[in-house]
């Protein structure tokens, strides 16, 4: 079992609830980093669908409190069942009973568009340029990166952070322990790079994830494990200390793998 896939494990306890021990050593700020809520929420959702034909399609999750390292449960109910897609409501709780995280996951079935015409052409965005993830050095990541980036090997091709430059970033990313592709390892992974509002800074300020939306448009059994993904975002917006944050991970051969876009706080 990877490192991820042990930190995102889920012991069943009755009907729609898990049992969640959130591991140390992937610290973010004041809890651990905000894949692993989204990671165990995604993960909880697909255990209770059961359906092999319904994959996660799309979810839309807030992140209200971080989550410490330590018991939590997670809860799964359904919204609605139809005949080809699945809406799921989804809430961690802490040891407390307080309120962690929460959610919307939906899951589906093929769809015979994807089959009966071709949507190559649908949409004018690409894969931004990029060389070769094998031709771009792995970033280290001592202090003042958090505790969860040694988890991660992040090719960085431009916008740094801390270098008061345009809000925007490219680079490769994988786990640094290889994990097996899943609606859950990427939808996470799209969560690893560090947001794009650190980029235009000088100095560090609190940066958290308030609002995640995601849709996953490939089938990961098309994806290698230990194949890095090009991961680009850019900011869209500012306002009142909220930014509007679109990231996107994409496949070697120009697949957009997962459709992200975050509510990020700032200061």
């Amino acid at each position: 079992m990877s490192a991820f896939s042990a930190a995102t494990d889920l012991q069943p306890v009755d009907d729609g609830r898990f049992a969640w021990e959130v591991p140390d050593g992937w610290h973010q700020g004041r809890g651990s980093w905000g894949g692993l809520p989204i990671g165990a929420m995604i993960r909880a959702a697909s255990m209770v669908e059961g359906r092999p034909d319904r994959t996660v399609r799309t979810v839309s999750l807030q992140i209200a409190a971080p989550a410490f390292p330590g018991a939590h449960s997670v809860a799964v109910t359904p919204v609605r069942i139809g005949k080809g897609m699945s809406t799921w409501s989804v809430r961690i709780e802490g040891a407390d009973g307080g309120f962690v995280a929460g959610g919307t996951v939906i899951t589906g079935v093929p769809r015979a568009s994807a089959s009966d015409r071709d949507v190559t052409g649908w949409s004018p965005v690409t894969a931004p340029e990029a060389p070769p993830a094998a031709d771009v050095a792995v970033a280290e990541t001592p202090p003042p990166f958090p505790e969860f980036t040694t988890k991660f090997e992040y090719r960085v091709h431009s916008g740094f952070p801390l270098m008061g430059d345009v809000a925007e970033t490219l680079g490769w990313i994988d786990y640094r322990d290889p994990v097996m592709p899943s609606d859950i390892s990427l939808l996470a992974l799209v969560d690893a790079w560090y947001s794009v509002n650190l980029v235009p800074l000088r100095e560090l300020l609190p940066i958290s994830t308030v609002n995640f939306t995601a849709n996953l448009l490939v089938d990961p059994a098309t994806l290698s494990q230990g194949e890095p993904l090009l991961h680009h975002g850019l900011v869209s917006g500012f306002g009142d200390g909220y930014t509007s944050e679109q990231r996107r991970l994409w496949t070697a051969d120009g697949r957009l793998a997962v459709d992200n876009l975050q509510t990020i706080v700032v200061g």
